[in-house]
């Protein structure tokens, strides 16, 4: 894919490529933005974390957890991915899966100097933490991924059902000089072997992803909810639990990310494109319909973890 930028005189200039120089380029980005590894949002609970393998120790670049308590494993490469990165990743897998939810929390608390229980609630909005560790997601991230080595994860994925993903980053300059990332999902989009969709093609009251765009699901069952009373306030899991009858098997993740995609002041906004101004977020987990006067008096919520 060619980068561009426009300049003064509105024309596209191409932003040649940059290679990075340091491995470890590629982590601070990630470490920094987990949402940009899964188009998701990733909690980070540890980084170089020393992972005992067969009496050896081998340090995985950036360990996270999801908002259902999977553990993820992140393992970053410059340049091309090499082959070796293959068994690379998958002692750490063998490593990940054996741990206890007891021991993903001890990990975790120490790399977050804190209780990984109290930031998961607040990082994922949610009230109970799921058992971490029922499941493995494994990335592998690179500014360039070779065909062998897609085709490799794509069959331990279609076949084995291993949930292995790759990643391509590619940095490009800027007219201006900034760096600019683009980045690409080449292995991670097909379904695992073994599991199916967990929604009924054949049902139109189960379809949650049917002919009415889940943004407008979302927005009417707000509105319903609200009766369009701007001081109405709500949290995502009402929403939910709104919508958990007439669909079944309602994706929660889905509603909470298509929620901060429609807050104009939510933090994490900037990770979904195509948001529409809609909410308000008072607190942490609670909104309100947005009132264009809002911009006026009110400073948008940051949060830090």
């Amino acid at each position: 894919m060619t980068i561009f930028t426009v300049n003064s005189q509105n024309q596209l200039i191409e932003a040649p490529r940059v290679l990075l120089e340091r491995e470890i380029q590629l982590e601070e980005w990630l470490h920094n933005s987990p949402w940009a590894v899964a188009n998701e949002d990733l909690l980070i609970i540890g980084r170089q974390t020393k992972a005992s393998i067969a009496e050896n120790n081998r340090y995985p670049d950036l360990l996270a957890l999801d908002k259902d308590g999977n553990i993820v494993v992140i393992e970053l490469k410059k340049g091309k991915a090499p082959r070796e990165v293959i068994a690379q990743i998958l002692e750490y897998a063998a490593w990940a899966s054996q741990l206890s939810a007891d021991q993903i929390k001890e990990i975790a608390n120490i790399n977050l100097n804190s209780d990984v229980y109290a930031i998961f609630k607040e990082y994922f909005e949610v009230d109970e933490v799921p058992m971490l560790g029922s499941s493995l997601r494994l990335f592998i991230a690179a500014e360039e991924i070779p065909p062998t080595l897609s085709e490799v994860c794509r069959f331990l994925r279609q076949n084995l059902g291993l949930d292995i993903s790759c990643v391509i980053y590619e940095a490009h300059r800027g007219e201006s000089g900034s760096l600019l990332v683009d980045s690409s999902l080449v292995v991670g989009g097909e379904r695992l072997a073994g599991k199916s969709s967990n929604i009924n093609p054949t049902s139109n009251a189960n379809n949650w992803n049917g002919d009415t765009p889940v943004k407008e699901i979302i927005w009417n069952a707000v509105r319903h909810l609200s009766h369009n009373n701007h001081d109405f306030v709500f949290s995502p899991k009402d929403i939910i639990s709104y919508l958990s009858t007439a669909y079944p098997d309602v994706n929660k993740s889905t509603i909470r990310c298509q929620i901060a995609s429609d807050c104009v002041n939510h933090p994490s906004r900037h990770h979904w494109p195509g948001g529409i101004d809609r909410y308000w977020q008072i607190q942490k987990g609670k909104y309100r319909l947005y009132n264009q006067l809002d911009d006026q008096w009110s400073i948008p919520i940051k949060v830090t973890n």
